[in-house]
């Protein structure tokens, strides 16, 4: 029997029986039944047949933190935390009610010293009732350069000292979020420093509501209509933006430190980010108030029924609203606060939510 060639590309499919190359041990018969039903050779070149190894590179995910605006349910939920927490907050310092009153003596001011200018003008201070005209003789005629001068004075006046108490108390209340002791002192002191881009606001507001009411003057009307009616519209959407804008202005001068022209595009760029918050803390705020109104008015009624004292009823219930006007001032600058806070960081202050964070009362 001739040897076999030492040749590892030789042939493998032969019969049991297959005598391999010298020095090897003959296969046995299970062996060589495996290598026949398997088509197993061992002189069969090695192939290698593992798959080939790409190279991926690396991902490095990097999650954008939740923004301010992240999720409609969310929006609400901190609105209300924050209109419900900001009442939590004049609750446990009350002595910020010093700011309510002095913002309301500022309002009864700017109320006076207007119905005195309407009354000056010959106008009567409450239309359609007799209730004290106007003087015979008109001292200063609606619409004329004395009556503007004396309107954007008054505006400017009122729109300067409201600004000024609450740029002090939006100083107290952030004071009071980082869990420190704050005073009506600090408050003050803090707003001294930025008088000048206040009163750079306080003329601008000044300047539009002086034009305003120069445009819906009721001495230009036409057929029961003001013949400027488009004008008065605009002037009044004018009006309205420049009050949204005062409520991150205001914080954004105190808090943030910026220039007055910085803060009016900053606060652009807050109210898109917040007007889910803006819109549900507010619109709790005003479901409150309605309420605390209509809650007090019934007893009113029942007593003004049975007692035919309508007169000294309406006396009370206006003073419940300017008590509720006054109060809602200091509220208001709360609230603002904790929408600044949580729009220039990303989180809402533990006192809204009704946790106490230091010692930080007034």
């Amino acid at each position: 029997m001739s040897e076999p060639e030492n040749d590892t590309d030789q042939e493998c499919d032969t019969v049991a029986g297959y005598e391999f190359p010298a020095g090897e041990i003959t296969m046995t018969l299970s062996l060589d039944y495996i290598r026949k039903k398997l088509g197993w050779c061992p002189y069969a070149k090695t192939m290698n047949t593992s798959p080939p190894v790409i190279s991926t590179p690396p991902v490095t995910f990097h999650p954008e933190p939740p923004g301010p605006g992240a999720g409609g349910s969310g929006r609400i939920g901190r609105g209300v935390t924050l209109a419900l927490g900001s009442f939590r907050i004049l609750y446990r310092n009350r002595q910020l009610l010093w700011f309510s009153l002095l913002t309301g003596i500022v309002m009864l001011l700017s109320i006076a010293s207007n119905l005195y200018l309407q009354y000056l003008s010959g106008a009567a201070l409450f239309p359609g009732t007799n209730l004290i005209p106007g003087p015979a003789s008109v001292v200063i005629a609606a619409g004329s350069l004395p009556w503007i001068a004396v309107i954007f004075i008054s505006g400017l006046v009122y729109a300067f000292l409201t600004y000024y108490l609450l740029a002090a108390l939006i100083t107290c209340v952030s004071i009071i979020l980082s869990g420190r002791v704050a005073t009506m002192r600090d408050g003050f002191a803090n707003a001294r420093k930025y008088i000048t881009p206040l009163l750079t606001w306080a003329v601008i507001g000044a300047f539009i509501g002086t034009l305003s009411s120069s445009v819906s003057n009721p001495s230009t009307t036409s057929n029961g209509l003001p013949g400027n009616f488009g004008i008065i519209i605009l002037s009044l959407v004018i009006i309205a933006v420049f009050y949204l804008l005062t409520m991150f202005v205001i914080p954004l001068i105190v808090l943030g430190n910026e220039s007055l022209v910085h803060t009016i595009s900053h606060s652009i760029s807050l109210f898109r980010r917040l007007w889910g918050e803006i819109i549900a803390c507010f619109l709790i705020l005003l479901l409150i108030a309605f309420a605390v109104m209509f809650i007090s008015l019934i007893p009113m009624i029942a007593i003004g029924f049975s007692t035919g004292t309508a007169g000294a009823i309406a006396v009370a219930y206006m003073l419940v609203m300017i008590v509720l006007l006054f109060v809602g001032s200091t509220i208001y600058g709360i609230a603002i606060t904790g929408l600044y806070s949580f729009g220039k960081n990303g989180t809402l202050s533990a006192m809204f939510e009704g946790k106490q964070v230091g010692v930080g009362y007034v």
